[in-house]
């Protein structure tokens, strides 16, 4: 299955797309039992019957518990992949799914970067703002240490989430702002993104709802937010995986050791050191496109004490 012309040209105008029936509605369901398993050590639904006599449950949150961060693990299992049950880490072999990956980025050069587990639970979930013009934000530092850029399609890379049950609209559907992929890097260097009501160029934010089976692709520049369960009895429950172009592969990757734990030190180090040898590290090389004017504003901000001038264009 490959996306029409239509909907490869919706996912660069829009910075997201929603693919329905990647996936069958079977292996959903064993995913989702598995990843039910996980993060609670039993069925949600036994989970829900405890907080119906009790009045209390654990929250689920997964403990970051590696020298180098990743998703973490719960009390019960591996948020990360791989998780070590085959329903859920057999799902990155759907060609189709690879398929638009591949689309998205525009190469088959596609390199892996990340997945994990994504649960939100109604009843203890604490991740969204208390008001909804703030929490928007793009996921591109997650898997690389370098800024956003003009350049849309050559240096962000593509998440996803694959919907492992029906997410309609009181369930918590991510919300996205259209476009902001390609308004985001003017954006954060504004001073970033504490209130969209401040930022007149974006769209409305739209709700990402969609049924078991279906799989949404989004920029790593794209703007967006949790909100709140409007039914507090439902969970959303997502496999995740993000994906980079081969080219940027080498900065574009999960768990550097830079923006995890060790982040004090690498930051001062990488400033006072050569551009040699960064690249040892996966910076790019001098010269190299990926270093503009924008792009070097957001890595001063990022290491204030950094000399620049060797990037310069």
């Amino acid at each position: 299955m490959l996306l029409t012309e239509n909907q490869l040209d919706e996912f660069h105008r829009d910075g997201f797309i929603l693919v329905e029936d990647l996936f069958d509605a079977e292996e959903m369901t064993t995913a989702l039992n598995d990843m039910e398993q996980i993060f609670y050590g039993k069925p949600y639904a036994a989970y829900l019957k405890k907080l119906d006599e009790t009045g209390e449950v654990d929250a689920v949150e997964p403990t970051v518990t590696n020298v180098v961060a990743h998703y973490g693990d719960t009390e019960y299992g591996r948020a990360q992949f791989p998780t070590g049950f085959d329903a859920l880490d057999r799902l990155i072999e759907n060609e189709a799914y690879l398929n638009v990956f591949a689309q998205c980025l525009g190469t088959d050069d596609v390199s892996y970067c990340n997945a994990h587990l994504f649960m939100r639970s109604g009843p203890t979930d604490e991740r969204c703002p208390e008001h909804p013009w703030q929490g928007y934000h793009a996921d591109h530092g997650t898997n690389t240490f370098l800024p956003l850029s003009h350049a849309v399609g050559s240096f962000d890379y593509v998440n996803s989430g694959v919907y492992l049950h029906d997410v309609p609209d009181d369930c918590a559907p991510m919300h996205v702002i259209p476009g902001s992929h390609r308004q985001a890097a003017d954006v954060l260097l504004r001073g970033g993104l504490d209130d969209i009501r401040k930022v007149p160029e974006f769209a409305e934010p739209i709700p990402t709802s969609a049924k078991a089976g279906s799989a949404l692709f989004y920029s790593s520049y794209l703007i967006h937010a949790a909100v709140p369960f409007k039914n507090k009895r439902k969970q959303r429950a997502f496999w995740t995986l993000s994906m980079a172009r081969g080219d940027t592969s080498r900065w574009t990757k999960l768990a550097n050791p830079w923006s995890g734990p060790e982040q004090q030190f690498f930051q001062p180090f990488w400033e006072k050191t050569t551009p040699r040898v960064r690249t040892l590290f996966g910076w790019p090389k001098v010269g190299h496109e990926f270093y503009t004017e924008t792009t070097l504003k957001g890595i001063s901000h990022r290491f204030p004490n950094m000399d620049l001038s060797p990037y310069q264009v």
